[in-house]
């Protein structure tokens, strides 16, 4: 009987199997407390600033990249023509050690991963167990860095379409972007154990939707997609709780997905609206004046349990407003579903 009683606590010991619907077991880190640097919502010791695109144009991009003199490091899902590119070619020219990881899915990055090696600079691919490598970030000198919402093109991305960019220079915030694009370099797991950032497949779900759930009396969310079940369910609920939601989204004809998400959203009484001009390709939450999450993350299943994404959340009063402000004037503009 002792025997089988050990044997029968061993198997309740074994790790269970993970359905599609869960986070992979790639990356897997431990529950993070919700103390110091370990909490999305910790004050930086640097506060960062915001972009707003097409408005603010490369500069943001530009100003990492050119203060950059031994290290740059670029998280990049779509490279395109326009002062980014040159920017980094001259600096791998000049002998800065550039490191640029493309998205292995997307054939046009292929002319940019030549004429980048051509000109000095290490490439790589990403690694296949993600479904995209769809974070937008930036590193130089290991002292501050841009996350962004949108791509590196400045006529096809930069130049027309609504996104956002994160400039940190927290100490915090910088060493776990260096530490993750280098696990993700050399395919090998990410550890986060204690990060502000909001990470895919890491901890991005969970975020997001605490995001979402602390909203008290406002919830503005201007996203390229709004198509996760869980998400939405979380937005619904806060509706249902007396606050106030609104949803910008990008035009139907561009993301298909999101002309149901209306639909759903109009079952759920939250007025939805889309804008084309400029796009919305910006991926933010705004909640209750106080706090805002940007970054690369779609709210859609694969965005947050099956691509590399990072976002962050802006705690900073004044930067939050710029967000929110950019939003209220997207809605004046926007037209309802």
């Amino acid at each position: 009987m002792t025997s089988i009683r050990l044997l029968l606590m061993l198997l309740l010991l074994l790790p269970l199997g993970c359905s599609d619907d869960t986070t992979p077991a790639v990356d897997a880190a431990p529950p993070q407390p919700d103390i110091g640097a370990c909490s999305y919502s910790s004050p930086r010791a640097v506060p960062l600033s915001v972009s707003v695109l097409p408005d603010d144009g490369e500069k943001p991009f530009l100003d990492v990249i050119n203060a950059a003199t031994k290290t740059i490091r670029v998280y990049c899902y779509l490279m395109g023509t326009g002062g980014i590119l040159s920017a980094l070619k001259q600096k791998a020219g000049s002998g800065v050690a550039v490191r640029v990881l493309f998205d292995l899915g997307q054939d046009v990055n292929k002319s940019y991963f030549t004429e980048l090696m051509n000109a000095g600079a290490k490439v790589a691919w990403s690694d296949p167990q993600y479904t995209h490598m769809h974070a937008k970030v930036i590193v130089g000198d290991d002292r501050d860095a841009v996350i962004s919402t949108g791509n590196y093109s400045y006529s096809a991305s930069i130049n027309r379409n609504r996104d956002f960019v994160a400039h940190t220079a927290d100490a915090d915030d910088v060493a776990d972007l260096i530490a993750l694009f280098d696990a993700d370099w050399d395919r090998k797991p990410a550890s986060l154990s204690c990060t502000r950032l909001l990470v895919s497949p890491i901890n991005a779900r969970l975020r997001l939707v605490s995001v979402i759930e602390s909203a008290s009396t406002s919830l503005l969310i201007e996203s390229m997609q709004f198509a996760d079940t869980k998400v939405r369910e979380a937005v619904a609920a806060r509706k249902k709780a007396g606050v106030e939601v609104r949803v910008l989204m990008a035009d139907g004809t561009w993301v298909e997905a999101n002309i149901e998400a209306a639909k759903y959203l109009a079952t759920q009484s939250i007025p939805a609206r889309w804008m084309k001009d400029p796009g919305v390709h910006v991926k933010s939450v705004m909640v209750d004046g106080k706090q805002a999450y940007l970054g690369s993350i779609n709210l859609s299943y694969t965005s947050l349990d099956k691509n590399r994404e990072v976002g962050l959340v802006v705690l900073e009063p004044d930067q939050v407003q710029r967000m929110t402000a950019t939003f209220e004037k997207d809605w004046l503009t926007a037209k309802s579903f």
